[in-house]
């Protein structure tokens, strides 16, 4: 039997009430004429998560694995041993594939042989119309993972975690996803940032990205996530991953927009939700979690 040329994989966690819709979507999908190997990682649910996917066995080229301790970059480590082929192509489990999804993302890695990093669209899948919240309010990039552009050559920070390849050589060679962010089940207010800090790092190690316009994705957006308590704590934690993994230190000037930013949303919390109150808010939450995220002054002491 001839081996698959790529391997899909994404870590899941209690979501065996909505699971179905998305692994019937993956079902229907149109396979390269290479093949593909579909690997999900069981994040510790408890829930019969695991039940509904081994349900799909019949329908897709499926292996499933167990990650009993949380952490979402954990459980995609784990799953490394398990690729096929040389392009390994992660996403989420909320996500809706074009039926010629994979068969975009083989054509690309095969046109474009200097590439190592891949990145496809992404649109929202709404689950009502918008009122108050729009683009012009808040980055729908950050909040829902949303990506539209071009086909070309891309910048690491063009490729979004729903909808992302890399060639497998570079796992084969040791690398692994950070540990330190992501989700991992205990902390809701954990750093953002999982993808984007392996692509970071294979950007910098100069790893060239390419972005395939036609490979599109659909993002599951949940009613709650359109709520404006969830968006406020979303932009904390991507605060808190931009901290983290970019910035060295708080500057002076910084924190002066951090205090000014605070106070306006302090005034605008007793007015009615509007697009204007919701991009203040927004961002002052932003501000905390980068503050957060880092030190206030830089580390100057010397060794010895």
């Amino acid at each position: 039997m001839t081996e698959p040329s790529m391997t899909v994989v994404f870590s899941t966690r209690n979501r065996a009430q909505a699971l179905p819709r998305v692994l019937n979507a993956f079902a229907g999908l149109t396979a390269p004429h290479s093949g593909w190997k579909l690997v999900i990682v069981d994040n510790g649910s408890n829930d019969g998560t695991a039940a509904v996917i081994a349900g799909f066995s019949h329908l897709l080229p499926l292996t499933l694995l167990s990650c009993p301790t949380p952490g979402k970059n954990r459980a995609l480590n784990l799953a490394l041993p398990e690729l096929r082929g040389d392009l390994a192509v992660f996403t989420d489990d909320d996500v809706l594939p074009d039926t010629d999804w994979l068969v975009q993302l083989r054509a690309a890695a095969d046109a474009h042989p200097e590439a190592d990093l891949f990145g496809g669209t992404v649109l929202p899948d709404w689950p009502s119309p918008l009122l108050w919240l729009s683009e012009q309010a808040v980055e729908f990039s950050v909040l829902y993972a949303q990506q539209r552009r071009a086909s070309g050559p891309c910048d690491h920070a063009d490729i979004f975690g729903p909808n992302m390849a890399v060639r497998s050589a570079i796992f084969a060679a040791g690398t692994r996803f950070g540990e330190h962010v992501g989700p991992d089940g205990t902390n809701p207010m954990y750093a953002m940032g999982s993808e984007t800090e392996l692509l970071r790092r294979l950007g910098t190690a100069g790893h060239r990205g390419w972005f395939a316009a036609d490979a599109r994705v659909r993002h599951i957006i949940r009613p709650e996530q359109m709520e404006e308590r969830w968006i406020l704590d979303r932009a904390f934690r991507y605060g808190v991953g931009e901290g983290r993994n970019y910035a060295k230190s708080l500057s002076l000037g910084l924190l002066v927009r951090l205090v000014a930013y605070r106070l306006a949303a302090r005034g605008l919390a007793f007015l009615p939700p509007s697009p204007r109150r919701l991009r203040i808010r927004y961002r002052d939450r932003w501000l905390a979690g980068v503050a957060s995220g880092r030190p206030l002054m830089p580390n100057t002491s010397r060794p010895g």
